[in-house]
């Protein structure tokens, strides 16, 4: 009788403890088998989250900062008490700056652009005509916040528009336009291109070119306001005493509340940056350890039940030399039962891992983070960003068929040498003490 034989015959004569031995050593090989692709898996996802973050991070800080770096200059407010299509009202008004007087703004450290527009406000109906200049793309394109932000009919404005205007729908249900037909401003004629949405803080504006707005106000040459803009948030208070400096009859306001909440999202960022590395970190410490501990596991299971085995065996170890059978004999017959143990539960262990994978890998790892939330909310003049949070998320895990070859190789390595050295206990058993044992 061949050592095969005999080997998966004693395997089957003792059924319960081959049972739980492949029961418990099956489970390990799963384990082990889901760790490797949970840990790339939950790596790429977390990897993932901390690209979406960043690049999220970069999109909202550039929009926020753009708005933090602008500062409005303007003369104070002064009292009129002829105002209003009769001269009879009395309102506030904002006095006008001749542009040429102040051209030396454009020279002060650290501004990008100086943009003047012209506030008017028409007396027939409560809305203010808003010029800007559309003569450099690259203004507009750089800052798109000086034009109108939530246009819900036609397009907005584009550099070198002339002749066209984009509503408040107020003032375009007030007098019943419509884009593509023509409204009357200030008696002159401008065709509607577009319609800006009511949102809560907007201005109730008609928009036109800069040069537009002077020229049916009178004002040419003229702007109730210079938005200056700052090359960066940390410059605009260096920016704002310069201007103030130099031109000490003007007002110049910051957004003091966007400024402070760049901040908040740069540190915010930062730490959820830093979480989603720690948390990459520990799902390949946690995955090596846990290997670790199964791989022992594994090894001591073998290596104590074919003790047990051996200790069990000795009379008919003892039998089977007497018999003739050789130490290389005995010895590899007990390998074989230890691989034969380890084969059957490596292959039921890839099945579970097949099918139980993901459910090992949500429960044996970290889970991996996403990041949700993150956006930009623009409100009329008003822009804002938030770097959002940060969740758990479970992740879906394939073994591939390269990692199953492994998994069987590898548990039957590790019947092999969980068996050595036991079965290298009965090959020196002496015959004559083996029949002794009881």
């Amino acid at each position: 009788m061949g050592i095969l034989t005999r080997a998966t015959r004693n395997i089957a004569r003792r059924k319960t403890r081959a049972l739980l031995v492949i029961v418990a050593l099956s489970l390990a090989l799963a384990m082990i088998v889901s760790i490797p692709p949970s840990i790339t898996a939950s790596q790429e996802a977390t990897q993932k989250t901390i690209d979406n973050l960043t690049t999220a991070a970069k999109i909202v800080a550039s929009t926020v900062n753009m708005a933090a770096t602008q500062m409005d200059c303007n003369l104070p407010l002064t009292l009129r008490t002829d105002a209003g299509p009769y001269h009879n009202e009395t309102t506030f008004e904002r006095p006008l700056m001749n542009i040429t007087e102040y051209s030396n703004l454009t020279y002060v450290q650290h501004v990008t652009y100086v943009v003047p527009v012209l506030e008017q406000r028409a007396y027939d109906w409560p809305y203010t005509v808003y010029g800007v200049p559309l003569d450099d793309a690259t203004l507009l394109s750089s800052y798109p916040i000086l034009l109108p932000a939530n246009i819900t009919a036609g397009r907005n404005l584009q550099a070198g528009d002339s002749g066209v205007v984009v509503l408040h729908e107020r003032i375009a249900n007030h007098f019943g336009v419509a884009v593509g037909e023509t409204v009357n401003i200030f008696g002159r004629d401008f065709e509607v291109v577009g319609i800006e949405g009511q949102e809560a803080l907007n201005t109730t504006y008609a928009t036109m070119s800069l040069s537009d707005a002077q020229a049916i106000t009178n004002t040419t040459g003229q702007a109730s306001t210079f938005i200056v803009f700052a090359d960066s948030v940390d410059n605009v208070y260096a920016v704002k005493e310069q201007i103030v400096g130099a031109y000490p009859k003007l007002t110049v306001t910051i957004a003091q509340t966007l400024l402070n909440q760049v901040y908040q999202m740069q540190r915010q960022t930062n730490e959820q940056l830093q979480q989603a590395h720690e948390t990459m970190n520990q799902i390949e410490s946690t995955g090596i350890v846990e290997m670790g501990i199964i791989t022992i596991a594994d090894s001591a299971i073998i290596l104590f039940i074919m003790l047990y085995t051996v200790r069990e065996r000795t009379k008919e170890i003892g039998t089977l030399k007497a018999l003739g059978a050789s130490n290389t004999t005995i010895l590899g017959q007990f390998m074989l039962e230890g691989v034969l143990l380890s084969l059957i539960a490596g292959i039921v262990g890839i099945v579970i891992g097949i099918f139980g994978a993901t459910s090992l890998a949500n429960i044996l790892l970290p889970q991996p983070i996403t990041q949700t939330g993150i956006g930009i909310t623009t409100s009329g003049s008003g822009t804002w960003g938030g770097s959002g949070s940060l969740t758990a998320a479970s992740i879906s895990v394939t073994i591939t068929p390269e990692l199953m070859l492994f998994g069987l190789g590898f548990s039957v390595l590790l019947g092999a040498l969980g068996s050595l050295y036991p079965a290298w206990r009965a090959a020196r058993i002496r015959p004559a003490e083996a029949m002794r044992y009881e």
